[in-house]
This record gives structure tokens, sequence and C-alpha cells, in this order.
């Protein structure tokens, strides 16, 4: 892909010159940045501009124009549900909407990128792309979860975030040390982890060449293997930290010495203290069973080279004789584990070479994710097909977002700020089918259904107050036992711990488990039951003051009941009342986000927005009428309350749609309410609002 015509020339060298003076080459500049206004947005929108040239030279060689500007209402709503994956507030819809502030878009594209929700946003974003789980085989998630916010909320250059995840080493359970996930995500697997990491990152699928040459690309299965070679020598599994208590506990128990329970319970005391990424890479890899490549037989041992232009990053050397030809798969061996063989950092090379800034399809692979992310559409589509003979709908443009996300050392958090200043971008949305997408030139945003997860936050959104924080998931049961805060904690402190300690802790948890378990759902029903009887006297109170008159009182009781909501959620009764990215990951089956079309993280980017009967019958039937409509303790009926009589359906609308009804529709809903309870009208407001196509997608 490369540069053509005058235009995109002039644009591409000038706009690398202006960026290389504002941003220099030193990555650490994004790491230390505290927020996206250190860089002055004049030089923003001086890149923003040169991207709205280039889409202009396409619109102008199909004969198309750049949309209208979307108004302000349009683009508030946009830009809360593209930035940080909910609607907003009606308090912040009203602050935007009446401030008088001519850079108020810049501003506000600003606040939300620096924000907790951009983290919330960007986190589904990766966690479908990298396939994140809570449970990884027999193991805890949440240190790759944790990397991968800290990542978000540190700011971390794209660059360097893959080269820490294809580099990671160590125990899962060390605190810091989460991007040891990436490898553990497919445990014992070194051929699909290089296929995923290669269509995640540089967007070509390899996965066909497993078994046979590519059949619709140029790459051979020896290929393919010499790719997995940069991965060969790996291990899954570590040693016990304390390996003189560990061997001790053996011999107890093949001894008999411990009862069956208290091996079971040492057994999974233990055993997450072994998962983890060991050995550097040896470079070798062997040909598998049935090879049927005319470059090699099966079993032969082949070293590590790339994939483009076949370059040997290491000097791996066989060894000169091995114990066995056919590899073998045990507990954490790596089933390219080849005996005498020597690590040789060959992961390192691997990870230079795939993030260089030389390897282009790096980049321009990344900018066109992004680009989908805020357009609705990438430049080039799918988005994980990239080949030699791929055309993106706009090539000038392809290249000048990834030569910039270079300059800019791959500030993700800035690229977006560029794109989402753009005039393109604040465009009005394209509403007609695209039927070929390497024609279309980007005459605004794709109108678009919301994901699962923005659908659930923005309900959310309406139910409680502060939804964008992120909640502490790394406690347990096992780290409330041993009295430590969380599971980082908990593993250091078993690391610490003597046989005997191991032994008594093991004997006493077993003893004590299931009381445990009992005293703690019975606290959490007390308190439960205690907070549902408050909830229920303040609600009686209410009534009761509405029946006086006493507006006053109402909006105090309300407040009341505001704080409560808060508290409720982190009951039992209401532990789910939180962002889609701070709870169970993927969250259940039959929950509203998989009902809605999250995906299940088993394959990439498995998400969908496809319509449903069950999805209509659950908005319908379901979360809207018994959390939102006909519930006074959620955010959306206080701010309801709380207005004046005349202005209550004004308020519905801007909460849910971002903006005033029409003259008709108030009118409507003003023609319905006579003969009717007002708590009555509001609440099919709500429902009809929630159900309608305006709600549910982004335009």
């Amino acid at each position: 892909m490369e540069f053509s015509g005058k235009l995109a020339s002039f644009v591409c060298v000038t706009s690398l010159l202006f960026v290389a003076t504002a941003w220099g080459h030193d990555s650490s500049t994004a790491e230390s940045r505290e927020s996206v206004t250190a860089v002055p947005r004049s030089q923003v929108t001086q890149l923003a501009k040169q991207i709205d040239a280039l889409v202009d030279s396409k619109l102008e060689s199909n004969g198309e124009s750049r949309n209208s500007r979307a108004s302000d209402e349009i683009f508030l709503r946009r830009a809360y549900l593209d930035i940080i994956g909910r609607i907003p507030t009606l308090e912040e819809a009203n602050k935007f909407l009446k401030s008088k502030d001519k850079n108020k878009r810049a501003k506000l594209i600003d606040q939300l990128l620096d924000s907790y929700g951009y983290v919330s946003r960007q986190y589904n974003f990766l966690a479908d792309l990298l396939r994140i789980q809570t449970r990884l085989r027999n193991v805890s998630g949440q240190p790759y979860i944790d990397f991968i916010k800290d990542s978000l909320e540190e700011n971390k250059p794209y660059d360097k975030l893959v080269r820490e995840l294809l580099t990671a080493e160590g125990g899962n359970m060390t605190k810091e040390n989460g991007a040891v996930g990436y490898y553990l995500r497919d445990y014992n697997m070194p051929e699909d982890n290089m296929s995923n990491t290669i269509r995640v990152f540089l967007g070509t699928r390899l996965e066909c060449a497993q078994c046979h040459d590519h059949p619709f690309d140029k790459w051979t299965q020896r290929q393919y293997y010499e790719m997995v070679a940069f991965t060969g020598g790996m291990n899954f599994r570590l040693n016990i930290p304390n390996s003189d208590n560990a061997a001790e506990i053996q011999k107890l128990r093949r001894n008999r010495e411990i009862d069956q329970q208290t091996r079971a319970t040492l057994r999974r005391l233990l055993e997450p203290m072994t998962y983890g990424v060991s050995g550097t890479g040896t470079g070798l890899a062997r040909l598998p069973e049935g090879f049927m490549g005319d470059d090699g037989d099966e079993y032969d041992i082949i070293t590590a080279k790339t994939m483009f232009g076949g370059d040997e990053l290491v000097s791996a050397r066989a060894p000169s004789q091995s114990r066995s030809k056919r590899p073998t798969r045990s507990r954490g061996r790596n089933p390219q584990q080849i005996n005498g063989a020597r690590q040789i950092n060959s992961r390192d090379a691997y990870a230079n070479w795939l993030t260089d800034s030389s390897n282009p399809r790096f980049s321009q692979v990344f900018v066109n994710r992004l680009w989908k992310q805020a357009m609705g559409l990438g430049l080039v589509e799918p988005v994980d097909v990239f080949e030699d003979g791929t055309v993106a709908s706009n090539p000038e443009l392809l290249d000048f977002l990834a030569e910039t996300m270079i300059e800019l050392n791959y500030d993700m958090k800035q690229m977006l700020r560029i794109i989402y200043n753009t005039k393109t971008y604040q465009a009005t949305a394209y509403n007609k089918d695209v039927v070929k997408a390497a024609d279309y030139g980007f005459n605004g945003p794709l109108v678009r259904r919301m994901t699962a997860e923005q659908i659930w936050d923005s309900m959310l959104t309406m139910t409680v107050a502060d939804v964008d924080q992120r909640q502490d998931a790394t406690s347990g049961r096992l780290a409330r036992y041993l009295g430590s805060g969380d599971i980082y904690e908990t593993y250091e402190k078993l690391q610490q711990m003597s046989a005997d300690e191991l032994l008594e802790m093991a004997e006493g948890s077993g003893r004590n488990r299931s009381s445990m378990a009992m005293s703690e759902r019975r606290k959490n029903a007390q308190a439960n039951a205690r907070l549902q009887q408050k909830r229920k006297d303040i609600s009686n109170q209410i009534r009761k003051a509405r029946k006086q008159g006493d507006a006053k009182k109402v909006r105090d009781l309300m407040a009341q009941m505001s704080s409560m909501a808060d508290q409720y959620r982190k009951t039992v009764g209401g532990n789910g009342m939180y962002r889609a990215s701070e709870i169970q990951s993927p969250a259940p089956a039959g929950h509203f986000l998989r009902e809605f079309g999250q995906s299940d993280r088993e394959t990439i980017q498995n998400a969908n927005t496809d319509p449903s009967v069950t999805q209509a019958l659950s908005l319908m039937n379901g979360y809207i009428e018994t959390k939102i409509a006909k519930n006074p303790n959620t955010i959306l009926m206080q701010n309801i309350y709380e207005a004046k009589p005349e202005n209550r359906v004004d308020s519905v609308y801007l909460t849910m749609l971002t903006r005033k009804p029409t003259r008709v529709e108030e009118a409507g809903w003003v023609k319905d309410s006579k003969g009717q309870s007002a708590p009555q009208v509001i609440s099919d407001l709500i429902w009809t609002l929630a159900n309608s196509n305006e709600f549910i997608f982004i335009k």
C-alpha cells in the first residue's frame, strides 16, 4: 500500500514532520503523561484536519461529500458511547448542552479520555480481542485482567503492551506479572497461540497452514512451524516456589500420612502456585506428525524464521541427538520441547520483530481496528485479513494513520483523540447499507447497534450512581481466611509457609470450609434483609410525603434512597450492578450481557450485535420493567421525581436519548397522561424509549 497523488503525498510528509516535532521519538513520553491535554489541542486539531483532507479526497473521487455536522445532542451521545461505553447521565447531558464554549466538543473528548470510563470501554475492546476470561484453565485470570486495566490506566504504549505479553515470564499469581496470562490463555498449545498472535497483531490468518500449505495465501506449513519455533522450549507450569516444603509434603502424601480431604485441600492451595511461564525460547520446533509439505519430513527439527522475509533473528542450533522424535504433551510441558535445546531468548526476538515500526502490518492493523471502533467500519475489512493483495478503501489514509501512530509512540489514547476531533467523526452518521466496504469513502461514521456492554452499561447508568469505578476483584475466601487483602498477598503468604504451616492450614480449611460458607451466607442475608427493610420504610415515607405535597422531604428521602442503592449492589442481592468490565468475564450464560451478544471469549472478537427474539423479550418484560421503569429507587426515577411535573417528560428523553422531545412527542405523552396516574405514564414512556431503535442504535 503506497501513497499516490500529490495531495496525499503532501499531507503525509508535512504531517509526519509536524508530529515528529510535537511528540518526538522517546517512548517514555506516553508512559509519563498524566493527561491527554499534555499535548496541545492545536497540534491534535492540525492532524485531525489532515485526516479530513484525505477523507475529502476519497469522497471527491467518488463524486460525494461529507455529511453535515451532527447536532450537539447526537455528538454528545455518540461520544459517550464510543469513548466510555455508556450514555451520559442527565447532569452530564445538561452540562454539555447548556455550555456556550465554542471548544466544548474538544474539551469533552479530553475529559472522557482521561476518565476511568475510557479504561472500562477499552478493556472490553481488548478483552474481546485477546479472549480474556476470569478463569484461565484451573487458575485465576484476574492477574491478566489487572494487567490490561493497569496498562490502560497508565496509558502504556501499545507496542510496549504487546512486547510485555509476548515476553512475559514467571508465576501467574505474582503481583504485577499478569502478562503471563496471554500464554496461559492457550495453555500447552503453542501452535494455537502463534496463530492467534499473528491474527490479532498482524491481521493475518495462518490457521490453515498448521495442517497443510495455506490454500488461499502464500504461507506454507513449514513457514507456520518456523514461526512456532520462536516460542519453542517454553513451559506453562513452574516448580512450587518453596521446593523444600513441596518435597516434604509430597513425601507425606505418598506415605499416606495425611487424609484424603487434606490432600485435596493441599492440591487446591498449591496448584495455582505452579501456573506460569518459563523459558525464553529455544528458537526450535518439530514438524508435526503427517507433515504434508515438500520441504521437510515429520518430526524434523527446524529453526525459527520470520514469516515476512524468512529472517533468522536468532542463532538456534538443534542438539546433535534427541531421545525421542515424537513430541509429547504432558503436565505443563510444551509439545515443542526438544531435549538438549538451549534457551536463547528467541521470544524477545519474536516480540521485537513483531512490534518493530518497520513491520508495516503491526501499525496498520491496529489503527484499522481503532478506526473501525470509532467509525463503525474499517479501512480494510475484515480487519484481520491483511494479504499481499489487500487494498484499503483509502490507502493513503491507512498509511497516514499508521505512520502517525508510529510517531505518536503508539499512544492509543492520543490516536483516538485525533480521530474523535475530525470533522469526519463529528459528521451526521451514514444510515445506509455499505454494499462494498472497499468503496466506502466515510461520509460520516456508520449508524450501528450498541454492543452488549454498551447497552448494559447504559442501563446501569440509569439505575445506580457512580458507575465509572474500578472494582476490587482480587479478594476471595482463601484470602479472607488467611487474613490478607487480596489474592497476591495470599500467594506471597503461601510461598513463605513451612510444610507444617501448610498442613495445618489445609486441615483447618477442610474443617472450616462449610461453616465459613454458611457464616458468610448468613451474614450477607442478614445485611440484605436489614437494607431491604430500610428501603421499604423510606419508600413508605416517600409515599406519605407525596400525599402531603412536601416536595422538599421527598427530595431528601430520595437522596437517602440513592445512597442505599450503592450499598445494595454490594450485597448478595445486587452484586452484579457493576459495569461489564468489572464483573465476571465473560458474564455467565443467561446473563443480560450474553443475551445481547457478549463474546464467550473462546475465539477472537466473537461478540455480535445481531437482534433476537429473546433480546426483545428481555427489554420488554425483563430489565426495563423490573429494574428501571417501576423501581422508584433508580437514578432515573429520582431525577424524574425531583423535576417539576411539566419537565418530567423532558427529563426522561434527555436521560435516555440525550435530547428533548419534539412538540409532537411531548403533546402525545401529555395527552396519554390524562386519566392515568403520573407514575404509570412515566413507566410507559421509559419502556417505550428503551425499546426504540433510537435508544439501541448509535447514530
